[in-house]
């Protein structure tokens, strides 16, 4: 098994692994403190450690982030980076700058919402400036089996999970190379990989996450595994959550989204429905807009009536087109969006449209990929 990874390991795990060596138990939290909330990558400078300690955990438990392997940056100030892991896997997570006037926790950007559907704004409370705000979008696992017909990792196929050390590194790799820290962060567990399918990772790295940031700067987003909401709703605090809905109807979304064979609507709508919500917070409905699909005024009353009395918000997001992995996929021309839109306000639905970041970077919603190359398309073999 090895030693943990100490980025992964949450306060109670560092107090036990204090206590296992003879220390006192508040010496984890001080480990824990310095890691995280100091943002330090080692322990040279923890100097509220004694010398002995800090050498021993250097030797035992060596911080380490991803390598940042690639960087693509957009017109729009996001930064898609590209981060091998130990083993040489390669995945993708997003740097998204947001302006503090329109930035929510749920989403990466609301570029339309119309006066009629806009949240109401409380005035400021605070006495000093706030700091800018910006979303960091995480990947959970190295590759994607859900395989969704509009989004690319899909395509690529599936990888392996990541565990809660590399998804706090990835966080932090990101975080270092912007020069960023916790003030203004928002995380959304949107990137590479379905979070529901790799709770081991995710879970603890959540743990360690509210420990730094409020539930609500946290959004997990899943396609619908089922199973997985029982999982995730028992936890003490609970992140946003969005859901990829995508099409209204069992047909569509099967054809957009295969794991409905597996995972039916209906199981999928009973489960979003029995999600503890706090006061003042709902679930995002996410729906990728393809033209002659799903983007008819039919369809959004049909989702009109499928999420009418829950407490939801509805992002619409145009297809964000990929000419290579997404042949045939077209985004809808502008009153499309325009009128689908319409239509779910006239039936009382919060709705707003994503424009989606980096777009030029292949950084957008659906774009990440982690391998460069399609492991579908085999090489020509010789002599044909």
């Amino acid at each position: 098994m090895g030693e943990p990874d100490p980025l992964g390991l949450s306060p109670s795990a560092w107090d036990e692994y204090a206590v296992a060596r003879g220390w006192p138990a508040y010496r984890g939290r001080q480990i824990f403190d310095a890691l995280h909330r100091r943002s330090l990558r080692g322990y040279a400078k923890a100097t509220e450690l004694p010398g002995p300690i800090r050498e021993q955990l250097g030797r035992e438990l060596p911080v380490r982030i991803p390598e940042i392997a690639r960087r693509e940056e957009s017109a729009d100030g996001s930064v898609k980076f590209g981060l091998r892991l130990a083993d040489g896997a390669l995945i993708e997570a997003v740097f998204i700058p947001g302006d503090e006037r329109t930035a929510r926790v749920n989403e990466f950007a609301d570029a339309r919402a119309s006066a009629a559907v806009r949240e109401p704004e409380r005035p400021p409370r605070r006495t000093t400036p706030p700091a800018e705000r910006f979303t960091v979008c995480l990947s959970s696992q190295t590759g994607c089996a859900v395989d969704c017909a509009f989004c690319v990792t899909g395509r690529l196929g599936a990888g392996r999970n990541l565990t809660a050390g590399e998804i706090l590194g990835q966080l932090y790799s990101v975080l270092d190379a912007t020069g960023r820290s916790w003030e203004g962060l928002r995380i959304v567990f949107m990137g590479m990989g379905e979070p529901f399918l790799n709770p081991d990772g995710v879970l603890p790295a959540l743990e360690i996450l509210f420990e730094l940031l409020p539930p609500r700067r946290v959004t997990v987003s899943t396609s619908g595994i089922t199973p997985a909401f029982a999982t995730f709703s028992a936890l003490p605090r609970h992140p946003n959550l969005a859901v990829s809905l995508n099409a209204a109807d069992e047909a569509t979304r099967t054809k957009l989204m295969p794991i409905t064979g597996t995972y039916p609507l209906a199981g999928l709508l009973a489960a979003m429905r029995a999600w503890p919500l706090e006061p003042r917070r709902r679930i995002l409905v996410e729906y990728v807009l393809i033209a002659g699909v799903n983007d008819q005024p039919e369809d959004a009353r049909r989702l009109a009536r499928l999420v009418g009395g829950m407490a939801v918000k509805v992002n619409l997001i145009p297809l964000n087109e990929d000419p290579t992995y997404l042949p045939g996929w077209k985004r809808p021309d502008e009153e499309s969006i325009d009128r689908f839109a319409r239509t779910l306000a006239d039936a009382r639905l919060t709705v707003t449209v994503r424009r989606s970041k980096g777009p030029d970077a292949s950084a957008a919603c659906g774009q990440l990929k982690g391998r460069t190359v399609d492991p579908r398309k085999r090489a020509p073999q010789a002599g044909r």
